[in-house]
């Protein structure tokens, strides 16, 4: 369980960053987009 949890947890602060990044910077989320696809 508890390792379940830790991945959890940093999989939100993951998520918060890239938010915070697509928030600031609209571009950044094309870029990640490809990177995705690619």
């Amino acid at each position: 369980c508890f390792r379940i949890n830790r991945s959890q947890f940093k999989t939100s602060i993951f998520h918060k960053t890239i938010t915070r990044m697509v928030e600031s910077k609209p571009i950044y989320q094309n870029q990640l987009k490809q990177k995705l696809n690619v």
